[in-house]
């Protein structure tokens, strides 16, 4: 009888470990809450999410409340908030980009054919007869033997540069082919036009390798932009950050001698060379300046072993606010892009809070003004709240359609890092399959809030549940894709409708990246960079200074 009682008592000791291990981790991420968190932050109460607008402060509380229920702390000194110095410029452009060339002047209508910009803080700045450099794409790329800068002084004078990199429409044996590397992002190339001290740089827009119609560049032209605010008032940025049209510069490569096609073939030669265009340029720039704060926020779950370590969980809270009506409707809510990341991060959250302690740090960081141009991970990635040699990982993920459950997990960027073998690990534990971004020419991998990290060596998953969903099969969800990014994506329409919306691929998703993160938080690996990644030297310099 007392073996019976024993027996009995062991039987239910280890049911309850059994119910008590179920109750933890990813047992703890529920649809409930993830319905929650997105039906809440796409509502109409937050109009559209747009930062240092009214809503900005419903958005900090909710957030931050929701951080502190959970059982996160303060991320930074106690704070659940890091705030971000933004720079709002408008911008007047010239009526015209004037060249004077061996054949005549070449004038280029604003917006319709040249499109300029700049984020120096300064009133008034002008190209008058600057000399100009075509200088290939731009690139400076030690690991591709790459300088299309070699042999050229272009300090204080006007290059002209193509968009995308030597890759694009070639076979995958130079640079990654029709994959954009970050030399193709047009914000590198100014980056680095900047580094060399050229005062103008005009990208040539063609809609294959830029990802998008020249509309795009145009809808972006005597706006207000955000930026990051700068103590030297970006005295070293070029005075003007523009495009011209593909047109535009077949017409003035013509009258300087030149045919577009053979120049094209000449940029993507291996042994490409910079040369003088024989041409000058002319235009302004009238620029006013308003400055203003938004939030990161950001909440932590401090490390048992080694608590200076961090992994880092990313997504952006900000949408585009209250625009254009469309159908009546002005609000933009955001409900896909990108309240559905906010709530995967907060159910990863109440995961790890719910399970044992990790061993290393977690930084959970919803960020502010993504859709301005990475603005909050940005300042984050230059203050940072643990260093950037002590951050082991970014896990982070942006528009999450409401689809069900995918077979899939899409890695955009795949190839980087050791990262993509960790998921590919876990997501064979759910059954699902890795399959890699099916347009990577758009360059989405350098568009979203990992990158700021990955600049600085950080590796990084951008990665979701994306071209096959179990309810409808590959061919349908690609459809419904297609669908969404012409008639949802940064439109009124992005809102959560709950009787046809299906969040199981959200739910599937925050369980999978929840272990991932478990991994990487319960070892003492460093995830390395690949070799042929741009970014493995940074991550090698910075772990010198570990």
């Amino acid at each position: 009888m007392r073996k019976n009682i024993l027996l009995l008592l062991v039987l239910i000791f280890i049911f309850a470990c059994k119910q008590e291990v179920k109750n933890n981790g990813e047992s703890a991420i529920l649809y409930k809450n993830i319905e929650k968190h997105v039906a809440e932050l796409a509502s109409d109460k937050y109009k559209g999410r747009a930062p240092m607008s009214d809503a900005e402060p419903l958005v900090l509380d909710y957030l931050s409340t929701q951080m502190k229920q959970i059982g996160l702390e303060g991320a930074n000194k106690g704070s659940y908030f890091q705030e971000v110095p933004i720079l709002n410029i408008t911008s007047k452009l010239s009526d015209a980009l004037d060249f004077d060339t061996p054949t005549g002047k070449q004038s280029f209508n604003k917006l319709n054919e040249y499109v300029a910009f700049s984020q120096k803080v300064e009133e008034e700045m002008s190209l008058q007869n600057s000399e100009v450099i075509f200088a290939g794409f731009g690139i400076t790329a030690p690991e591709f033997d790459r300088d299309d800068f070699a042999g050229a002084d272009v300090k204080g004078k006007t290059i002209i540069v193509f968009v995308n990199d030597p890759g694009y429409g070639t076979s995958d044996d130079y640079f990654k082919g029709n994959t954009m590397t970050y030399y193709g992002r047009w914000t590198y190339k100014f980056e680095e036009a900047a580094r060399r001290g050229a005062k103008a740089c005009f990208i040539v827009h063609e809609t294959g390798p830029a990802g998008y119609p020249w509309g795009v560049v145009r809808n972006n032209g005597e706006t207000t932009k955000l930026f990051l605010d700068s103590e030297d008032g970006y005295k070293d940025r070029c005075s003007f950050e523009g495009w011209i049209t593909k047109e535009s510069a077949e017409k003035l490569f013509k009258a300087c001698g030149y045919n577009f096609d053979e120049l094209k073939q000449k940029a993507i030669s291996k042994d490409f060379k910079p040369f003088e265009l024989n041409a000058k340029a002319s235009a302004k720039i009238t620029s006013t300046f308003k400055k203003g704060t938004s939030k990161n926020v950001c909440g932590l779950i401090k490390g048992t072993t080694n608590p200076e370590e961090v992994v880092v969980y990313t997504a952006h809270w900000d949408h585009l606010g209250v625009g254009t009506p469309v159908n009546g409707d002005s609000i933009y809510n955001g409900a896909t892009d990108n309240a559905s990341a906010v709530s995967w991060m907060l159910e990863i959250a109440r995961a790890f809070k719910s399970g044992k302690q990790p061993e290393r740090s977690l930084l959970f960081l919803a960020v502010t003004s993504e859709e301005s141009g990475l603005l909050g991970s940005g300042y984050y990635a230059e203050n940072p709240l643990f260093p950037m040699n002590k951050t082991v990982a970014c896990i982070n993920t942006d528009v999450i359609l409401f689809i069900g459950k995918f077979k899939d997990v899409t890695v955009t960027g795949y190839g980087h890092s050791e990262l993509d073998n960790l998921l590919a690990e876990e997501a064979k534990k759910q059954g699902r399959y890795i399959a890699q971004d099916p347009n990577p020419e758009n360059g989405m991998f350098f568009r979203s809030d990992h990158f700021p990290f990955m600049k600085k060596g950080v590796p990084a998953i951008f990665a979701k549940g994306y071209i096959e969903a179990e309810n409808y099969g590959k061919e349908k969800t690609l459809e419904l894709i297609s669908d969404y990014w012409e008639n949802t994506y940064h439109k009124p329409t992005d809102e959560y409708y709950a009787d046809i919306a299906d969040l199981n691929g959200l739910v599937q998703d925050a369980k999978l990246f929840y272990n991932v993160g478990l991994r990487l938080a319960n070892s003492v690996a460093w995830p390395r960079w690949n070799n042929g990644s741009e970014f493995k030297a940074v991550r090698e310099r910075s772990l010198k200074h570990h």
